[in-house]
Parts: structure tokens; C-alpha cells; sequence
């Protein structure tokens, strides 16, 4: 048997988004407002030994802040490159097996599955919905929850959450809660996810700071889990993966009292609702949004087309496909408001047969 290239990885492919130059990008999912202004104080007062110097092994300063603004223990709380960097850890900590998630979803959970030995299972959005057990599964695997998902930005009740963690605890599969988006769904003081990942033994909560605290070039995440979980990801993720620019300038944005954030997810917020609305007044079917992002649902042999054309116009978007009916559309993210209304203006402008 020929043991490389893996066969497996035939259906991956190295991810090369457009970077090129344009008026409006929409088609990246970050904080379009900028960096937290706490982290950058940090980069530009880093010296010498910030480059030179190994970090710590575990980033001590990001857990530490991590676990005292949400009130849980160090031992709770472990980091990585990114909240995709945890997820990898994570996964490559559990024996080959099958993940389950939600169609529509994330891509590259299925990606991080296949890399790391794992069988993605798609569940379609509306069956997993129905019935909790039946998208967990009967038999003991990976379940990835993201919540608000990507691309659709749609959010699911706490209560199929707690279902779906009772069950999965139960059988012995291991449950990923990842809430890159919970600022923009959450108060600040609902701990839901925090919680289910603290009482159980196989369940984790994954944040980034890549979207609401917009430190997506810092490569900051980190997970919440009990002690042993949390050791497992730390064996699988390795030393020195987070630097320690990176990890003191992700504790700052964590630990600031500015209401920096606060205001950027308030105007995310108000600006993702009234460009929805403005959608679906032009007759655009556009799921209602939890994150940072809204989705146009398209016929999938509209997507090329139009996205070609938006692009003529200054606008960047992000097309999906997906075997599920509700997952072909296009994502934009959520700007300040000059460049929602050039999204607008460009599609008007494609509708019209104007580009």
C-alpha cells in the first residue's frame, strides 16, 4: 500500500482567497472596523525580545486573562493559533472517527475533520434541527456546533444546544460549541456555552479573537473546557504555537474597559439589520443574521455571474455552494455603513443589466 499522498486528501485544496485590491471587500468575515485599539498599544511597544525569545509554552498571559474575565479557573482554558488552531488540537486528539455537523456550514470544519483522519457527516440544517439526537448521532463520534453558523449567519435555540450536549455526553462523543460569532448573538453576561463546556467532560466552547475584538492577523483563540479536555488539547496543540506578541496583545483587547467593543458590535449590529432590511425590500431572500455577516440566497447558477459582476462594480463577496438548498447564496460582511451601501448600489446596478 502506498502510504503518501493520502488519499484522502485528493478533495483538498490549499485556500487562496482573492487579496487583490478593492473598493470594497466584503468577502473576508473579520471585523471590518479594525483591531481592538488595547492590542494595538501592545504591538507597538513590543521590543526585541518579543521576536527574538521563545514565548511561553502555553500562553500563559492570554489564559490568564481568558480565565479571570470570564471568572473559571486557568485549568479551564486553553489557546491556540485562532479558534481553527483549537479546533485542529482538539481534533487531533480524538481517534479517527466520523464529525458531525449542520448543512449549511462552516467548510472548513469538514477540511480541519479530514486532515486530521475524521469523516465529515453533513446533517441538513432543518432535519438536525427537528431532532437533536438524530444530527448527535447514536454512536460515539466528533459533533461540531457552530452557533451562529457560517455562512448563513442563523443561530440556534439554547435549549437543542442542551439537548444536544446531554446526548452527547451520554453516548461519549465529543462536542464542539464554537462561538466565533457569540458577541454579535450574545449579552455579554449569558455564559450558556461556557457553562455546558465547564459541567461536561467531552464538550468545549471555541472562541476567536479574529472577529469582533478584529485580531484575525494576531491568530488568537482559545477554548473552554473541564481540566481534562483541556489537557488533551494542549498535548495535541503543542508548544509555542501562540506568540507572545500575539498572546499579550489578545489579554489587553480581554481584559480592556473600553467600550471600543462595545460600540463596534452595537454598529455591527444596527448595520446588519438595516442592510437585511434594505435586502429583502428588493426581494432577496436573506436569512436573519445572529453574526457579523448577512447571507443572499442565489440559485446556484446565479452565483458566478453576479459575483463577477459586483466585482466590476467595487464590491467583493464571498459565494457559497452547499448540497443543501439553503446554503447556496452569497455572504457579505458587515462594514461601516459607506460600504453596505455600495453593496447595495451593486446589486441594483446587476439587477439592472447595468454591469
Amino acid at each position: 500500500m502506498d502510504i503518501y499522498p493520502r488519499t484522502d486528501y485528493r478533495a483538498l485544496a490549499r485556500y487562496l482567497p482573492d487579496r487583490s485590491p478593492v473598493a470594497a471587500d466584503l468577502s473576508d468575515n473579520r471585523n471590518l472596523w479594525g483591531a481592538h485599539p488595547a492590542a494595538l498599544e501592545v504591538l507597538a511597544g513590543s521590543d526585541t525580545a518579543a521576536a527574538s525569545e521563545y514565548p511561553g509554552s502555553y500562553s500563559d498571559r492570554l489564559v490568564g486573562a481568558v480565565a479571570a474575565h470570564l471568572n473559571i479557573a486557568p485549568e479551564n482554558v486553553t489557546t491556540g493559533a485562532g479558534g481553527t488552531g483549537v479546533l485542529d488540537a482538539l481534533m487531533r486528539a480524538v481517534a479517527p472517527t466520523t464529525m458531525r455537523y449542520l448543512d449549511p456550514g462552516w467548510p472548513a470544519a469538514g477540511m480541519l475533520a479530514v486532515m486530521n483522519g475524521h469523516r465529515p457527516v453533513a446533517v441538513e440544517w432543518r432535519d438536525g434541527l427537528d431532532d437533536p439526537v438524530r444530527f448527535a448521532g447514536t454512536e460515539p463520534c466528533i459533533v461540531f456546533l457552530a452557533n451562529p453558523g457560517n455562512p448563513t449567519g442563523e443561530a440556534v435555540p439554547d435549549e437543542w444546544i442542551r439537548a444536544v450536549y446531554e446526548h452527547t455526553e451520554a453516548v461519549g462523543s465529543v462536542l464542539i460549541i464554537d462561538e466565533a460569532y457569540g458577541e454579535y448573538n450574545r449579552d455579554p453576561s449569558d455564559m450558556t456555552p461556557y457553562e455546558l463546556a465547564l459541567a461536561g467532560e467531552r464538550t468545549i466552547c471555541v472562541k476567536t479573537l479574529s472577529k469582533a475584538y478584529g485580531l484575525a492577523g494576531l491568530r488568537a483563540g482559545y477554548g473552554v473546557g473541564s481540566p481534562a479536555m483541556v489537557l488533551e488539547v494542549d498535548k495535541g496543540r503543542g508548544p509555542f504555537v501562540v506568540t507572545r506578541v500575539t498572546s499579550a496583545a489578545a489579554a489587553a483587547a480581554i481584559s480592556s474597559t473600553s467600550s471600543w467593543l462595545a460600540d463596534t458590535i452595537a454598529e455591527t449590529r444596527a448595520n446588519r439589520d438595516r442592510v437585511r432590511d434594505s435586502l429583502l425590500h428588493r426581494g432577496y431572500q436573506v436569512p436573519r443574521s445572529a453574526a457579523n455577516f448577512v447571507f443572499i440566497r442565489l440559485a446556484e447558477d446565479e452565483l458566478d455571474d453576479t459575483t463577477m459582476r459586483l466585482e466590476r462594480c467595487g464590491v467583493r463577496v464571498r459565494p457559497f455552494r452547499s448540497a443543501s438548498p439553503r446554503g447556496a447564496g452569497l455572504r457579505a460582511t458587515v462594514a461601516p455603513w459607506n460600504r453596505m451601501q455600495r453593496l447595495l448600489d451593486g446589486l441594483d446596478l446587476v439587477a439592472s443589466g447595468a454591469v
